[in-house]
């Protein structure tokens, strides 16, 4: 009985920790945490595997369902882990990919200024209460003023997945044009990256018919969510309306029902994507000014002694929200020089057992070391092979 309770508080404290990292902690983030009791033990039996980095190699082999990794050596594509790496993944904050490389376009070509000045405020439009607050609080942390260039905006976004710096880039480089690079890069399991707050603001039933998104084509869930963003920038009354429900309400979903709503979102395979940043690391994107500019944006986490301490070079882009847990990086291990590239995406996980992962970044640490610890990597193809012959 002693040993269940301790659990139970272990759990709870955990819980309102990683509650409080992703989402925003109040009251009514306390209350919002016990109404989702349900969602809380969903994935509870798997709770174990999130206790070492060999465990949670066995959950991977366990579950293709809830997960893809693509992991090569760039001088040997042909061999590495390619598991479940053609099913199509929720982007989360990696589609901030795609708004860099744009963006890196139209300064390499003169179209935008990177020293231009941005407000804040002009960033602060996007910002819809109790969605990725503490990510958002620390994008603008990162300035002491209430303004920054264009350029330290995109580096910020990059290095804390923000989602409303995003959203002020993607009409920043205009919807047509990253129409266009989605086109050009010919990714055809790849779906058009989209505003998150118009996102959230469409598979929130105060504010919309959501019962119609089940039978709802791509095309349209993505109009009517570029649409809704555009108006939260356009219309100051709107916006308001907009923020005040998300304070009041967040979401209007459990955590269960936001899990399944990445459903909706837009999606890539990780193959595509891992092939997509060895060709970025080659500089054969665009052009090898553009892939230059993109890959020094991309070595962010170079800052951090960790990183420092297993990797020659390392750039990478992530993403934690409810269910997801998503990742794109290149690495040159320091221990044998070999670089690799990587998209690894957990998606659609038990709400339970994604609040345990999320809480010290596990996500994060298991794909760093897929590149410079071999056993980890042998560990992994060890239970896939085993799992799914």
């Amino acid at each position: 009985m002693k040993r269940a309770l301790k659990f139970l508080l272990v759990f709870l404290i955990v819980a309102a920790a990683v509650f409080a990292m992703v989402i925003g902690l109040n009251y009514s983030g306390f209350e919002t945490l016990f109404e989702n009791k349900e969602g809380m033990a969903e994935g509870s039996e798997y709770i174990e595997n999130t206790y070492s980095l060999a465990g949670l190699a066995e959950f991977v082999g366990e579950h293709p369902e809830w997960i893809s990794i693509t992991s090569y050596n760039i001088n040997d594509p042909d061999s590495g882990i390619f598991y479940q790496e053609d099913v199509p993944r929720a982007l989360g904050a990696t589609s901030n990919l795609f708004l860099l490389m744009e963006y890196e376009r139209q300064v390499a070509e003169g179209m935008l200024d990177p020293s231009e000045t941005v407000t804040i405020d002009q960033i602060q439009k996007f910002a819809l209460p109790e969605i990725s607050e503490n990510n958002h609080q620390k994008f603008v942390d990162e300035f002491e003023g209430q303004s920054a260039t264009l350029d330290d905006i995109v580096e910020a976004m990059l290095q804390n997945s923000d989602l409303v710096a995003a959203d002020y880039l993607w009409f920043k480089v205009g919807e047509e044009n990253i129409r266009t690079l989605v086109d050009t890069l010919n990714l055809s399991q790849t779906t058009l990256p989209l505003p998150f707050s118009g996102m959230y603001m469409r598979i929130n039933p105060s504010l919309n018919d959501t019962a119609e998104l089940k039978n709802m084509e791509f095309d349209r869930f993505a109009a009517e969510s570029i649409s809704a963003a555009e108006r939260l920038k356009d219309d100051p009354h709107f916006n308001n309306q907009v923020k005040a429900q998300f304070k009041d309400d967040r979401i209007s979903l459990t955590f269960m029902q936001e899990r399944d709503a990445l459903a909706y979102f837009p999606r890539a395979t990780t193959r595509q994507l891992a092939d997509l940043i060895a060709q970025i690391w080659n500089n054969e994107v665009l052009s090898e000014e553009i892939s230059t500019q993109i890959n020094e944006k991309l070595r962010w986490p170079m800052g951090s002694e960790p990183i420092t301490r297993s990797f020659e070079d390392y750039g990478a882009i992530y993403d934690n929200r409810m269910g997801l847990l998503g990742g794109i990086d290149f690495g040159t291990s320091i221990y044998d020089g070999h670089t690799s590239v990587q998209a690894v995406f957990f998606d659609q996980l038990p709400v339970g057992f994604w609040v345990h992962m999320s809480a010290n970044h596990m996500q994060e640490d298991y794909q760093q070391r897929l590149i410079w610890d071999p056993a980890l990597y042998e560990k992994t193809l060890n239970q896939i092979n085993s799992n799914n012959e």
